[in-house]
């Protein structure tokens, strides 16, 4: 990096043909100034950044340190995900078994009811044909007993 004092101390070689010595002088004299302040600016600027280096060290540690935690959050978002996805499927897989079992229970209890209401059919039938049998048993005695009272009363009268 060339220094403002390489400026102030260049010199260049005096030809018979070429630019003019004052101008030259006068324009490193101008450029001198200016790299010096600029130079001189940048010098400062480095010690502030020098400086503040020190002062940013803490920043970069609790940078590192919230970088961890937000790595560590995530990692912990993640298992917990995982685990509530784990427990969503088992809550499902028991959910599964326990309508399977109602279900069960329920094709159980109606195969029960139907048998029971066969068996309620069946009495009925045989009720029903035992009252029928009664019945003609009972018409059959009727009749007998009309025809009875029928030859008490032809008797009755050819008496």
């Amino acid at each position: 990096m060339i220094t403002p004092n390489d400026i102030a101390t260049k010199d260049f070689k005096k030809v018979a043909v070429g630019y003019s010595p004052e101008e030259v002088d006068t324009f490193l004299d101008d450029l001198y100034e200016d790299y010096e302040r600029l130079y001189t600016e940048g010098v400062k600027e480095k010690v502030k950044v020098d400086e503040t280096t020190p002062q940013a060290d803490p920043f970069s540690n609790l940078q590192k340190t919230l970088e961890r935690t937000l790595s560590l959050a995530e990692a912990a978002a993640e298992d917990t995900k995982a685990a509530a996805k784990a427990e969503a499927e088992l809550m499902i897989k028991n959910a599964k078994l326990q309508a399977e079992e109602l279900l069960q229970n329920a094709r159980t209890k109606t195969y029960e009811l139907e048998q029971e209401m066969l068996a309620l059919e069946n009495r009925y039938e045989l009720m029903r044909t035992r009252v029928k049998l009664l019945l003609y048993a009972e018409i059959e005695l009727l009749d007998k007993n009309e025809i009875l009272a029928e030859k008490d009363e032809v008797r009755k009268t050819t008496e």
